[in-house]
């Protein structure tokens, strides 16, 4: 039950996955960096999170996540991004 300032509870706020790409020898390889959640309220933006420890140069793909990935939980607070 909601009360009328509540939002009913979503299976996940992640919008997105950041992933970035590199070429080498001729291949892209896509590594997961993070993840962008919902757009906010007024939609004229989003948040996105980065895992601790990555060091991000050059590009960034945001992609949909793939329905395996959607039933990982979103991060609250101090969690982790989910990877």
């Amino acid at each position: 039950m909601t009360t009328k300032n509540e939002k009913p509870a979503e299976t996940s706020s992640v919008a997105y996955i950041g992933w970035s790409v590199e070429k080498r020898n001729g291949k892209n390889y896509w590594t997961r960096v993070g993840v962008a959640f919902k757009q906010h309220e007024d939609g004229k933006g989003f948040t996105t999170r980065f895992a601790a420890g990555i060091a991000i140069s050059g590009e960034i793909v945001w992609r949909e996540p793939k329905p395996q990935e959607e039933e990982q939980p979103a991060p609250v607070g101090g969690e982790e991004v989910p990877f």
